[in-house]
Protein backbone atom coordinates (compact mmCIF):
# COMPACT_ATOMS: atom_id res chain seq x y z
CA UNK A 1 0.00 0.00 0.00
CA UNK A 2 1.37 3.64 -0.84
CA UNK A 3 2.11 5.66 2.30
CA UNK A 4 2.09 9.46 2.67
CA UNK A 5 5.45 10.89 3.50
CA UNK A 6 6.22 14.14 4.67
CA UNK A 7 8.12 16.43 2.58
CA UNK A 8 10.66 19.22 2.99
CA UNK A 9 10.36 21.74 0.03
CA UNK A 10 13.56 23.16 -1.22
CA UNK A 11 15.05 24.13 -4.71
CA UNK A 12 17.85 21.72 -6.28
CA UNK A 13 21.66 23.21 -5.69
CA UNK A 14 23.82 23.10 -8.84
CA UNK A 15 25.71 21.01 -7.48
CA UNK A 16 22.89 18.69 -6.22
CA UNK A 17 22.07 18.44 -10.33
CA UNK A 18 25.06 18.00 -11.25
CA UNK A 19 25.58 15.22 -8.76
CA UNK A 20 22.03 13.37 -9.91
CA UNK A 21 23.15 13.89 -13.36
CA UNK A 22 26.00 12.19 -12.85
CA UNK A 23 23.98 9.01 -11.12
CA UNK A 24 22.01 9.06 -14.20
CA UNK A 25 24.77 8.60 -16.39
CA UNK A 26 26.43 5.97 -13.84
CA UNK A 27 23.22 4.16 -13.82
CA UNK A 28 23.17 3.80 -17.26
CA UNK A 29 26.60 2.49 -18.10
CA UNK A 30 26.00 0.17 -15.29
CA UNK A 31 22.75 -1.39 -17.13
CA UNK A 32 24.24 -1.11 -20.77
CA UNK A 33 27.20 -3.39 -18.83
CA UNK A 34 24.97 -6.11 -17.12
CA UNK A 35 22.95 -6.29 -20.66
CA UNK A 36 26.12 -6.34 -23.47
CA UNK A 37 24.05 -3.26 -24.56
CA UNK A 38 25.33 0.36 -25.22
CA UNK A 39 24.66 3.65 -23.57
CA UNK A 40 22.70 6.07 -26.33
CA UNK A 41 24.63 9.00 -27.33
CA UNK A 42 22.75 12.52 -26.72
CA UNK A 43 20.49 13.36 -24.14
CA UNK A 44 16.57 13.05 -24.79
CA UNK A 45 14.34 9.97 -23.46
CA UNK A 46 16.64 7.10 -24.77
CA UNK A 47 19.38 5.84 -22.89
CA UNK A 48 20.73 2.66 -23.02
CA UNK A 49 20.36 0.61 -26.40
CA UNK A 50 20.16 -3.48 -25.73
CA UNK A 51 21.04 -6.49 -27.58
CA UNK A 52 17.55 -7.17 -29.45
CA UNK A 53 17.69 -3.16 -30.47
CA UNK A 54 15.47 -2.08 -27.98
CA UNK A 55 15.68 1.28 -26.12
CA UNK A 56 15.51 1.88 -22.46
CA UNK A 57 14.46 5.03 -20.51
CA UNK A 58 16.88 4.58 -17.46
CA UNK A 59 16.38 6.08 -13.98
CA UNK A 60 17.82 6.18 -10.81
CA UNK A 61 18.54 7.63 -7.77
CA UNK A 62 17.21 10.27 -5.96
CA UNK A 63 13.77 11.77 -4.53
CA UNK A 64 12.49 13.07 -7.57
CA UNK A 65 12.96 12.52 -11.22
CA UNK A 66 12.84 15.88 -13.17
CA UNK A 67 11.18 14.83 -16.40
CA UNK A 68 11.20 18.01 -18.25
CA UNK A 69 12.27 21.38 -17.57
CA UNK A 70 11.08 23.57 -20.93
CA UNK A 71 11.63 27.02 -21.79
CA UNK A 72 9.23 28.83 -24.19
CA UNK A 73 11.17 27.97 -27.33
CA UNK A 74 10.41 24.24 -26.55
CA UNK A 75 7.02 25.17 -26.45
CA UNK A 76 6.97 27.14 -29.32
CA UNK A 77 8.85 24.80 -32.12
CA UNK A 78 7.83 21.48 -30.86
CA UNK A 79 4.59 20.27 -33.08
CA UNK A 80 4.31 17.53 -30.90
CA UNK A 81 3.86 18.38 -27.60
CA UNK A 82 0.04 18.28 -26.35
CA UNK A 83 -1.23 21.22 -24.90
CA UNK A 84 1.81 23.94 -25.87
CA UNK A 85 -0.57 27.03 -25.62
CA UNK A 86 -1.69 25.88 -22.30
CA UNK A 87 1.87 25.91 -21.01
CA UNK A 88 3.36 29.03 -22.99
CA UNK A 89 0.32 30.58 -20.85
CA UNK A 90 1.26 29.51 -17.89
CA UNK A 91 5.17 30.68 -19.05
CA UNK A 92 3.93 34.13 -20.04
CA UNK A 93 2.14 34.45 -16.70
CA UNK A 94 5.34 36.17 -15.98
CA UNK A 95 7.17 39.17 -16.96
CA UNK A 96 9.96 38.66 -19.35
CA UNK A 97 12.85 40.02 -17.56
CA UNK A 98 13.12 38.65 -13.89
CA UNK A 99 14.14 41.82 -11.91
CA UNK A 100 10.70 42.54 -12.75
CA UNK A 101 9.43 39.82 -11.34
CA UNK A 102 11.79 39.87 -8.41
CA UNK A 103 11.32 43.15 -7.33
CA UNK A 104 7.54 42.63 -6.58
CA UNK A 105 6.99 38.82 -6.23
CA UNK A 106 3.53 38.99 -4.48
CA UNK A 107 2.42 40.67 -7.14
CA UNK A 108 2.85 38.19 -9.47
CA UNK A 109 1.45 35.18 -6.75
CA UNK A 110 -2.12 35.20 -8.76
CA UNK A 111 -0.57 35.03 -12.33
CA UNK A 112 -0.48 31.36 -13.10
CA UNK A 113 -3.29 30.41 -11.02
CA UNK A 114 -5.72 31.31 -14.13
CA UNK A 115 -3.45 29.06 -16.54
CA UNK A 116 -2.65 26.62 -14.18
CA UNK A 117 -6.73 25.66 -13.63
CA UNK A 118 -6.85 25.56 -17.93
CA UNK A 119 -3.62 23.49 -17.84
CA UNK A 120 -5.64 21.30 -16.06
CA UNK A 121 -8.54 21.05 -17.73
CA UNK A 122 -7.21 20.34 -20.45
CA UNK A 123 -4.96 17.71 -19.95
CA UNK A 124 -8.26 16.37 -17.33
CA UNK A 125 -10.25 16.25 -20.95
CA UNK A 126 -10.95 12.75 -21.86
CA UNK A 127 -12.39 13.26 -25.80
CA UNK A 128 -9.22 14.48 -28.10
CA UNK A 129 -11.30 14.19 -31.42
CA UNK A 130 -7.99 14.12 -32.85
CA UNK A 131 -6.04 11.65 -31.59
CA UNK A 132 -8.87 9.67 -29.39
CA UNK A 133 -7.37 9.64 -26.48
CA UNK A 134 -7.78 11.45 -23.13
CA UNK A 135 -5.57 14.67 -23.20
CA UNK A 136 -3.42 12.84 -19.79
CA UNK A 137 -2.13 9.81 -21.79
CA UNK A 138 -0.88 11.49 -24.24
CA UNK A 139 0.87 14.16 -22.57
CA UNK A 140 2.25 11.19 -20.38
CA UNK A 141 3.69 9.25 -23.27
CA UNK A 142 5.05 12.65 -24.67
CA UNK A 143 6.63 13.68 -21.18
CA UNK A 144 8.51 10.31 -20.32
CA UNK A 145 9.04 8.66 -23.79
CA UNK A 146 8.74 11.48 -26.34
CA UNK A 147 5.68 9.56 -28.12
CA UNK A 148 7.12 6.28 -28.95
CA UNK A 149 10.70 6.43 -28.68
CA UNK A 150 11.21 4.51 -25.77
CA UNK A 151 10.05 0.43 -25.59
CA UNK A 152 11.20 -0.30 -21.83
CA UNK A 153 11.33 1.84 -18.64
CA UNK A 154 14.19 0.32 -16.27
CA UNK A 155 14.62 1.88 -13.14
CA UNK A 156 17.74 1.08 -10.55
CA UNK A 157 16.88 0.80 -7.01
CA UNK A 158 19.55 0.14 -5.01
CA UNK A 159 21.42 -2.58 -6.70
CA UNK A 160 18.40 -4.11 -8.51
CA UNK A 161 16.91 -3.44 -12.14
CA UNK A 162 13.53 -3.25 -12.21
CA UNK A 163 12.37 -3.30 -16.11
CA UNK A 164 8.74 -2.50 -17.74
CA UNK A 165 7.57 -2.22 -20.90
CA UNK A 166 6.89 1.26 -21.67
CA UNK A 167 3.42 1.42 -23.04
CA UNK A 168 2.27 -0.82 -19.98
CA UNK A 169 4.12 1.73 -17.29
CA UNK A 170 1.82 4.65 -19.24
CA UNK A 171 -1.47 2.92 -19.31
CA UNK A 172 -0.69 2.35 -15.77
CA UNK A 173 0.15 5.69 -14.52
CA UNK A 174 -2.64 7.18 -16.80
CA UNK A 175 -4.88 4.87 -15.26
CA UNK A 176 -4.32 5.36 -11.49
CA UNK A 177 -4.07 9.06 -11.47
CA UNK A 178 -6.48 12.05 -11.52
CA UNK A 179 -5.24 15.54 -12.05
CA UNK A 180 -6.09 18.69 -9.43
CA UNK A 181 -4.63 21.83 -8.89
CA UNK A 182 -2.67 22.68 -5.82
CA UNK A 183 -3.83 24.26 -2.85
CA UNK A 184 -1.82 26.28 0.14
CA UNK A 185 -0.32 24.57 2.64
CA UNK A 186 0.84 27.60 4.69
CA UNK A 187 0.84 31.26 5.24
CA UNK A 188 1.45 33.15 2.68
CA UNK A 189 1.04 30.44 -0.22
CA UNK A 190 -1.92 30.59 -2.76
CA UNK A 191 -4.16 27.74 -4.42
CA UNK A 192 -3.40 27.13 -8.27
CA UNK A 193 0.16 27.20 -8.27
CA UNK A 194 0.94 23.98 -9.98
CA UNK A 195 -1.17 20.55 -11.67
CA UNK A 196 -0.69 17.34 -9.38
CA UNK A 197 -1.08 14.05 -10.64
CA UNK A 198 -2.62 12.43 -7.37
CA UNK A 199 -3.31 8.75 -7.31
CA UNK A 200 -7.16 7.85 -7.49
CA UNK A 201 -7.27 5.73 -4.72
CA UNK A 202 -5.18 7.86 -2.21
CA UNK A 203 -4.93 11.11 -1.16
CA UNK A 204 -0.98 10.94 -2.59
CA UNK A 205 0.63 12.98 -5.02
CA UNK A 206 3.34 11.39 -7.36
CA UNK A 207 3.56 14.36 -9.93
CA UNK A 208 3.78 18.06 -10.28
CA UNK A 209 3.71 20.43 -12.85
CA UNK A 210 4.76 23.97 -11.68
CA UNK A 211 7.12 26.78 -12.76
CA UNK A 212 9.98 27.18 -12.65
CA UNK A 213 11.99 31.30 -11.14
CA UNK A 214 14.45 30.64 -9.14
CA UNK A 215 17.34 31.63 -11.18
CA UNK A 216 18.24 33.80 -13.90
CA UNK A 217 19.15 30.73 -15.81
CA UNK A 218 15.57 28.68 -14.58
CA UNK A 219 13.28 31.68 -14.95
CA UNK A 220 10.14 31.27 -16.71
CA UNK A 221 10.48 27.10 -17.21
CA UNK A 222 7.90 24.70 -16.61
CA UNK A 223 8.61 21.75 -14.40
CA UNK A 224 7.40 18.58 -14.45
CA UNK A 225 8.63 16.59 -11.72
CA UNK A 226 8.16 12.87 -9.88
CA UNK A 227 8.09 11.04 -7.07
CA UNK A 228 10.79 7.73 -7.37
CA UNK A 229 9.52 5.93 -4.82
CA UNK A 230 6.05 6.44 -4.93
CA UNK A 231 6.15 5.85 -8.89
CA UNK A 232 8.17 2.89 -8.35
CA UNK A 233 5.93 1.49 -5.93
CA UNK A 234 2.48 2.00 -8.18
CA UNK A 235 4.32 0.19 -11.11
CA UNK A 236 5.59 -2.83 -8.86
CA UNK A 237 1.91 -3.27 -7.39
CA UNK A 238 0.25 -2.46 -10.84
CA UNK A 239 2.27 -4.44 -13.41
CA UNK A 240 2.98 -8.62 -12.37
CA UNK A 241 6.14 -9.28 -11.57
CA UNK A 242 7.92 -11.43 -13.95
CA UNK A 243 11.22 -13.35 -12.92
CA UNK A 244 14.74 -12.54 -12.03
CA UNK A 245 16.66 -12.46 -15.33
CA UNK A 246 19.66 -12.13 -13.07
CA UNK A 247 20.68 -11.35 -9.37
CA UNK A 248 20.07 -7.49 -10.77
CA UNK A 249 17.61 -7.82 -13.13
CA UNK A 250 13.91 -8.04 -12.51
CA UNK A 251 11.01 -7.88 -15.55
CA UNK A 252 7.42 -6.79 -15.41
CA UNK A 253 4.19 -7.59 -17.21
CA UNK A 254 4.89 -7.75 -21.25
CA UNK A 255 8.39 -6.88 -20.26
CA UNK A 256 8.95 -10.87 -19.07
CA UNK A 257 8.39 -12.40 -22.30
CA UNK A 258 9.80 -9.47 -24.70
CA UNK A 259 13.27 -8.55 -22.72
CA UNK A 260 16.04 -11.12 -23.86
CA UNK A 261 19.82 -11.20 -21.91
Amino acid sequence: MLTKTKRKRRAMTTKNARRVKLAGHAAEQEFASLIGGMVYPGSRKKDVIDKQGNIHSVKSGDQKWQIFLYGKNRFQISIGFLGAPFFLSCIESFPEKRNEYAKNKDKFKSRPQKPMRELKDFLSDKENKIFFHENKLIFLLEALFHSSEVDYFTVKEESLFHIFDAEEVIKTINSSVVLANSKAGQEGQMDDQKVIFKLTDADITIGEIEMRNDSNVHYRQVKFLMDREKTLQLLKQKIDHGKNKSDKIITYGKATAKFKL
